[in-house]
């Protein structure tokens, strides 16, 4: 099963888009005038209507294009030492019989109100029992080709025939292309940049008076080379064309070097690393995608599904609906061999077990049997602590589906405290993804945190702000969680928690005259992110969200009830997120996060907010370098500021990667950072000097990511008005790491 990897080779990587054009004789400019005009038309008048298709995909290789040569390769230049290489003979014996890869599935898919939704009725993947969901999600050609942008595998381009994409190419007609049908001719198009890795050329096959398009062809070459083939006919009861059959065909471009899958290169043949072989059959392998359309629907009203791809349950057992759809040419003969061989060395090689380690390791979780290790407790470092080591788990689903048990233990070998949680879960519906936890931890946290309750599902590989701070409190909280997406699209959070506060600084909260140094909390927070333009897809297990589309945006209401369960504080918090991201096809990326939290009532300065500070407050610039975070201010020091209101703007513009070598990939991004904030009642604080940013606070830098092995460097510059006297101390650089999973 070692070729099963060679799947993800052709989905792993990214896009440069194409920019420029002219057009050349009055013909073609009339012609393309009159298909962007149809093309326009077409998309603002898209029908209700369902469809229903067949795809197959097959990792493989032409048996003809390989030699079964024995090769003989001389160590030395005496050539008295020599070695046999019998790969490509291995190879060619292999591909004869069997593809390395294959998937198959039939899907429904309905268009209402211009939004997609599909349902996948089968599934067969050669060599799995549970086969990869993530995988299902993935839309490896377009379906509307009426669109601004299309997609083949993971490249997006600009639509040739969009209202502004037709000035990104050149156009002309092939005068040599001959149809039986005289009304067609042949409209070639290629990108005009040249300065892309990816040249996209092609040609449409269009009616010269309907305009209607026949066949649409793209070429990429690049990193990879790519050829897409869609074949368009007219259905009844409709005056449009619609796809009729699509091919991809996806084989090995110009990249040099191996490409990399979860943190390691990918090596297509353990034995590739020996001496003793020269043969490279990657080159060989090819990626091929087809699908076929069918039962075109104008009539029918789609059964509603609230996410856009759902999994049937049945879907692994209705093996039946392959024959039904396509009895004659669902297999060759290389097909039924694959699903005999792969089936029978998964068995052989625990591939699926090794395909569930890896999902695991990329959530942070280590499996043992029917427990998963937590990755983010195993080591940390603060102030507070100093070394902090610890040990957490979490049951899985081999332990069971429908009740979770998890927890921590972890000691600071500064402050010499044990900490610790403890907790279980039960699943209330499948269907909406609903779990009901319950808890009890006894830590401790950073004052003024700006996490919100969705952060404490996602995982850090570490975080680097906590190296340096030195101001937290400790507490033993009971809490009650409720989790579940029972809104499509909405991550829903209730938490319910009561807390015994302890600051561990000289820190007294005097409300009112009043002077308290301990005290209880019992809060009721709300949290929703909404993720409108993300693709979701429900299986029979969860609900995955397999493509991230942004705005994003996060409300999370947080409510102090007085008086219930020993809680003697009232205030209410409201926080607020939006999270953008805009990705160019010229291989650039625009991010911008906003965010904003208000807070009404007698509020500690443990629960208001410091903005995320992560810089020393020492004299020398060398002593200040320490990890830069990704959304922290970089030149803000620690306990500078407080407020009880802030705003916050973080914008990023990030170029392309720049491939010196291997390992040399440096990324740079362009970003500045911009905090609001105030704070009503200072006085009510004391045992600690702070600022607040009424007038603003500022900075701006250059990133250098993944300089070597994903280390790199920041620097960033204070500006405006709370920039300090002395140069250098406006001044920060930081070191930057990025995990590279190569997805």
């Amino acid at each position: 099963m070692k070729f099963l990897p060679v799947i993800f080779f052709f989905l792993s990587f990214g896009m440069f888009a194409q920019k420029k054009t002219t057009s050349s004789d009055e013909l073609t400019i009339k012609l393309i005038q009159n298909l962007v005009r149809v093309q326009n038309n077409n998309r603002f008048l898209v029908t209700d209507h369902n469809y229903s298709y067949y795809e197959k995909t097959i990792v493989s290789a032409e048996p003809d294009s390989i030699s079964a040569v024995v090769d003989t390769i001389y160590k030395n230049k005496k050539k008295n030492k020599f070695s046999i290489d019998s790969s490509s003979y291995k190879f060619k014996r292999l591909i004869t019989k069997q593809h390395l890869y294959q998937l198959e599935k039939v899907a429904d898919v309905s268009i209402k109100n211009k939004q997609k939704r599909e349902e996948i009725l089968s599934i067969k993947m050669a060599g799995l029992k549970q086969p990869i969901y993530e995988l299902m999600g993935q839309e490896f050609m377009p379906t509307n080709f009426n669109a601004d942008v299309l997609k083949f595998l993971t490249f997006n381009i600009k639509n040739p025939l969009s209202v502004n994409g037709n000035s990104k190419y050149n156009f002309y007609l092939d005068s040599k292309y001959q149809s039986a049908n005289s009304e067609l001719v042949k409209l070639n198009f290629n990108s005009t940049s040249l300065f892309r890795k990816n040249k996209v050329t092609g040609f449409y096959i269009v009616n010269k008076h309907t305009f209607a398009i026949q066949k649409a062809v793209f070429l990429i070459k690049g990193i990879i080379n790519l050829q897409a083939e869609t074949y368009f006919e007219k259905c009844e009861n409709s005056k449009k064309e619609y796809p009729a059959s699509q091919n991809l065909l996806v084989t090995k471009g110009n990249h040099k070097h191996n490409i990399d899958i979860l943190g390691a290169s990918i090596r297509f043949d353990d034995t590739q690393k020996a001496a003793n072989q020269k043969y490279d059959y990657t080159q060989d392998l090819y990626l091929k995608i087809t699908r076929k359309f069918l039962n075109y629907n104008f009539e029918k009203i789609p059964k509603k599904q609230p996410y856009q791809i759902q999994i049937d349950k049945n879907a692994l057992n209705n093996q039946a609906l392959f024959l039904t759809f396509f009895e004659k040419d669902s297999l060759d003969s290389r097909s039924g061999n694959t699903y005999k061989s792969l089936d029978s060395l998964v068995t052989t090689e625990r591939i699926e077990k090794k395909i569930y380690f890896g999902k695991k390791i990329i959530n942070g979780q280590i499996p043992f049997g029917f427990i998963d290790l937590q990755a983010r407790h195993l080591f940390k470092y603060n102030n507070q602590e100093g070394f902090r080591l610890g040990l957490g788990f979490a049951t899985n689903d081999r332990f069971s589906n429908w009740f979770k048990l998890f927890g921590y233990g972890a000691y600071g070998t500064k402050d010499g405290v044990f900490k610790s949680q403890i907790g279980s879960g039960f699943r209330m519906s499948k269907k909406t993804d609903t779990w009901v936890y319950g808890s009890f931890t006894d830590d401790i946290t950073e004052f003024a945190d700006l996490t919100l309750l969705a952060d404490n599902k996602k995982f850090k590989l570490y975080d680097p702000r906590p190296f340096n701070i030195s101001t937290f409190y400790s507490h033993q909280t009971y809490g009650l969680n409720f989790e579940s997406k029972i809104i499509p699209q909405v991550e829903t959070i209730l938490n319910v928690a009561k807390s015994r506060i302890n600051p561990l600084f000289d820190y007294v909260f005097q409300p009112n005259g009043q002077s308290v140094e301990l005290y209880n909390l019992t809060l009721a927070s709300l949290s929703l992110e909404w993720s409108p333009y993300s693709i979701f897809l429900q299986s029979p297990q969860n609900i995955l969200e397999v493509e991230k589309n942004y705005p994003k945006f996060l409300i999370e209401l947080t409510q102090a009830l007085p008086n219930v369960l020993e809680s003697n504080l009232n205030f209410t918090k409201v926080d607020t997120r939006i999270q953008f991201e805009k990705k160019y096809l010229s291989g650039h990326k625009t991010t911008l996060l906003w965010q904003s939290g208000i807070s009404f009532g007698q509020t500690p300065l443990s629960h208001l907010y410091s903005v995320a500070p992560n810089n020393l407050d020492k004299n020398n610039l060398l002593k200040r370098i320490t990890f830069a975070s990704k959304t922290s201010f970089e030149t803000m020091f620690f306990n500078e500021f407080y407020s009880d209101r802030y705003t916050f703007l973080q914008l990023k513009h990030q170029f392309h990667k720049i491939v010196i070598s291997k390992s040399i990939k440096p990324i740079f991004i362009l970003a500045s950072k911009a905090a609001f904030g105030n704070l009503t009642h200072p006085e009510y604080h004391s045992g600690i000097t702070f600022k607040t940013m009424e007038k603003g606070f500022f900075e701006s830098g250059l990133e250098i990511q993944n300089i070597f092995k994903g280390f790199g460097i920041s620097s960033y510059y204070r500006h405006g008005p709370y920039q300090l006297p002395r140069w250098e101390d406006n001044l920060a650089i930081k070191i930057s790491f990025t995990l590279n999973l190569g997805l």
